[in-house]
């Protein structure tokens, strides 16, 4: 999420109309990273919405514009795990799958790949994998991000890339009878 310095000045400044450009320009990614964690349309929708609603609320407490990326996943992160916290009910996970961004087979073959190994982890490993490859966040930023310390963050992804090169190495044996990715 590459938001323009001016952007968010303005925004700690209180000006409506950079707030909606910074709504406008992060949105989309905003939506991706809380449904990479809960996994769910419609509570990725609603956390993205409550993450910002608390930026509106507490702009002003953004002292350096360049830690507004980390800042901001803290609060994307933070709100989606309250919903974890939150759920009465279980969703069907199995029923959920990663949309498709291309018409490329291989890459919606290894979308889905993932998708299912990415039910076999808990919610802190998920965010870290979602934070650190999905949304691009160096490790530092990550960690912050999550209210974590750098180890714990290390930590967690590396016993979710053991996870996911399990899992999916076990589903294409099964598939294919032997390739394996690590």
């Amino acid at each position: 999420m590459e938001i323009p310095e001016e952007i968010i000045k303005r925004v700690c400044l209180e000006d409506e109309r950079a707030y909606e450009e910074l709504f406008r320009l992060s949105w989309e990614q905003a939506v991706r990273t809380c449904w990479l964690i809960l996994r769910s349309q419609h509570d990725a929708e609603e956390a993205a919405q409550e993450a910002f609603l608390k930026l509106y609320t507490h702009r002003r407490r953004l002292q350096d514009v360049r830690a507004f990326r980390g800042w901001f996943y803290r609060i994307l992160v933070n709100t989606a795990l309250d919903k974890v916290r939150k759920r009465k009910t279980v969703i069907n996970i199995d029923e959920i799958h990663l949309p498709d961004q291309s018409d490329d087979i291989l890459q919606a073959e290894r979308r889905m790949l993932i998708d299912e190994a990415m039910k076999h982890l808990s919610y802190g490993e998920r965010t870290a994998i979602v934070l650190v490859h999905f949304t691009g966040c160096t490790e530092a930023e990550a960690a912050e991000a999550a209210g974590w310390g750098l180890g714990k963050l290390k930590y967690r992804l590396n016993r979710a890339r053991r996870v996911l090169a399990q899992e999916i190495n076990k589903e294409v044996k099964t598939s294919k009878g032997g390739v394996h990715y690590a």
